[in-house]
């Protein structure tokens, strides 16, 4: 047993056949992005400050019960929120379960637009075509003095990669940052719930794999930015899940 908060991941990354798992093979884990959440949360020195777990719907693996969890992040996808797949259904299940606990929630990318529907929200394809790059993002009034994010530049720039967006953020919810077209690129939903279109926890690295057989020019728009998981360290302190 263990006293330290549980900090649940929950993988979004793709059902059977949406991606090719053999391109992501010189990465640690392979195609297992709860390794990649776990190594990331491991280099801010969380590994004595947590009790870390990732579980894969996708992969047909069981959500836990929320009474044992104590802050859940929720990744990116490949597939769109509007799939309708089972393992979908399921995380969309546990998410209201979570919402009705009351416990911090953090959604990155398609967890931002998955989280944002739940709520309220509408996501759609955006018509302005992908986001693939590392870009700024504007934050507003809200976001400047925002815990998620303390010790960024204003221009701090963000990994980007979505054919989707939250074009209206759900009810109450309030923007804390903008792209050109994306005009909810980061939320706070209230009650200890947050999410954000971009990917702090990724490297250039992964994109330019994502992107190598997609579109390969689309690589040329990344590089290396140090220290965007910053962000996933904000949320855990700035929601008391640990100390700061």
């Amino acid at each position: 047993m263990t006293d330290r908060p549980q900090v649940l991941f929950i993988s979004l990354l793709g059902g059977e056949g949406t991606y090719d798992p053999h391109m992501f093979c010189r990465l640690a884990g392979g195609d297992d992005d709860t390794v990649w959440m776990g190594l990331c949360l491991s280099s801010m020195g969380l590994d004595d400050r947590i009790s870390y777990r990732g579980v894969r719907p996708h992969r047909g693996e069981a959500l836990p019960d929320v009474a044992g969890v104590d802050a859940v992040i929720l990744g990116g996808s490949i597939d769109s929120v509007h799939d309708g797949h089972e393992w979908q259904g399921r995380t969309v299940d546990f998410l209201r379960a979570w919402r009705a606990s009351g416990k911090p929630w953090f959604g990155i990318c398609g967890g931002h637009q998955m989280g944002s529907v739940l709520e309220g929200g509408k996501v759609g394809v955006n018509p302005h075509g992908v986001t693939a790059g590392s870009y700024p993002v504007t934050r507003t009034e809200a976001g400047r003095n925002h815990f998620l994010f303390d010790g960024f530049a204003p221009d701090a720039a963000f990994h980007f990669s979505n054919y989707d967006r939250v074009e209206t953020p759900p009810p109450g919810a309030t923007v804390l940052a903008t792209r050109e077209t994306l005009p909810a690129a980061a939320l706070d939903h209230g009650g200890h719930w947050y999410s954000v279109q971009f990917h702090p926890e990724a490297t250039a690295d992964l994109f330019g794999i994502v992107w190598g057989k997609r579109d390969p020019a689309r690589t040329a728009n990344y590089r290396p930015l140090p220290g965007t998981e910053r962000v996933l360290l904000n949320f855990l302190t700035g929601t008391g899940v640990v100390a700061a």
